[in-house]
């Protein structure tokens, strides 16, 4: 799942709930420079954008299709 769709996501959904970075943060558990990090596209651990999308109720499904 390429990056600029998650980030995409977020947005969408804290514009939807109105909420500001700084309350993301809060609700997530996850640093303001980490979510801005996140925003930017930058690198950043999986936990900390699982851990946004969980507060914000959005999911994300991995497809892997493995070759013999």
């Amino acid at each position: 799942m390429q990056r600029d769709y998650l980030v995409e996501k977020i947005l969408n959904q804290k514009v939807h709930l109105g909420w500001t970075i700084n309350k993301l943060a809060h609700e997530s558990g996850v640093g303001v420079r980490t979510i801005n990090r996140i925003l930017a596209k930058q690198d950043v651990r999986f936990s900390s954008i699982d851990a946004v999308m969980s507060v914000l109720n959005l999911k994300i499904t991995i497809d892997e299709k493995l070759s013999a």
